[in-house]
C-alpha cells in the first residue's frame, strides 16, 4: 500500500475489498473527519493494513474515526489530530462490541438516512414502546423508580426535534438511554443487581487482552443490554434493531 491508492469501489463489500480499496476508504473517512489534506503517514499505512489483515471490515473502521472525532468535538477540543494512531483504541473497542452484537452489525446501518419527515413516526414508536416497559418487572425491582425512568424517558423523547438530523437525534437519544439504563438500575433489588454483575462478568468473557478504556465500554454496553432485556426497552436509536 501507498499514500496514494487507486480509487475505492462504490459499496464494494468489506470482503471484498483488496488492500487499495480499504485503504482509501479509511483514509478518506479520517481527512473529512479532520476537516483539512492531510497525508497518512507510513505508520498509518500500517496500521490500516493491521485491521485489515485482522478481519476488521472497513466500514467500522470508519465508524470509528467518526466516534473518535465526534468525542473529541463534543469535549471542545480544537487541536488537530496528526495521527490515525489517535483513533486506534475506538476501533478496538467498536470491533469487539460490534462482533459481541452490542451494536449495529458491520453491514453498515449508519449509511442509511432515517432523518427529515422519517424521524418522525420511529420517535413515536420509541415512546410508545417505553409505555408498556417495565410490566414484567419482579416484586424486588422498585416500581415507583421504574415508573419514573421511563416517564422522564418519554418526555425527554417528546423534546426532541424530528427535524434536527440524523446524527444530532442518535446522539440526543443515546444521552437518554444512558440517563435511562443508570436509573433502572437502582431500581434493582440487591439479588437482581448482583444476578446482573454476574450475567454480565459471564457475557463479557476475557477482556484482559483489551485496554482499560474498552473493557469498560463493553462492560457497560453489555449492562444496558441486560437492563434493556430485563425490563422489556427498545434499543434508543433511529437506525432499527
Amino acid at each position: 500500500m501507498t499514500g496514494t491508492p487507486t480509487p475505492a469501489l462504490s459499496g464494494a463489500p468489506d470482503g471484498a475489498e483488496d488492500e487499495a480499496s480499504y485503504g482509501t476508504r479509511v483514509e478518506e473517512a479520517f481527512i473529512a473527519e479532520r476537516g483539512t489534506p492531510f497525508l497518512l503517514s507510513p505508520k498509518d499505512w500500517r496500521l490500516i493494513c493491521a485491521w485489515r489483515e485482522s478481519g476488521i471490515p472497513s466500514g467500522t473502521v470508519i465508524r470509528a474515526v467518526r466516534e473518535a472525532f465526534e468525542r473529541k468535538r463534543a469535549r471542545g477540543d480544537l487541536s488537530k489530530i496528526s495521527s490515525l494512531s489517535y483513533c486506534a483504541n475506538a476501533v478496538e473497542v467498536l470491533w469487539e462490541m460490534e462482533r459481541r452484537g452490542l451494536v449495529g452489525a458491520h453491514g453498515g446501518r449508519t449509511e442509511t438516512p432515517t432523518d427529515g419527515p422519517d424521524a418522525a413516526p420511529r420517535l413515536a414508536s420509541l415512546a410508545e414502546a417505553l409505555e408498556t416497559a417495565g410490566e414484567s418487572a419482579l416484586a424486588e425491582t422498585d416500581p415507583t423508580i421504574v415508573r419514573d425512568a421511563l416517564g422522564a424517558a418519554r418526555a425527554a423523547l417528546a423534546e426532541l426535534d424530528p427535524a434536527s438530523g440524523l446524527e444530532s437525534l442518535e446522539e440526543s437519544l443515546k444521552g437518554v438511554e444512558k440517563t435511562l439504563v443508570k436509573r433502572l438500575e437502582k431500581a434493582l433489588g440487591d439479588a437482581e443487581r448482583a444476578a446482573l454483575e454476574r450475567s454480565v462478568e459471564e457475557e463479557a468473557g476475557d477482556l484482559s487482552a483489551l485496554s482499560k478504556e474498552a473493557r469498560g465500554r463493553i462492560q457497560r454496553a453489555l449492562r444496558a443490554r441486560a437492563l434493556r432485556r430485563r425490563f422489556g426497552l427498545p434499543a434508543l436509536t433511529l437506525l432499527g434493531g
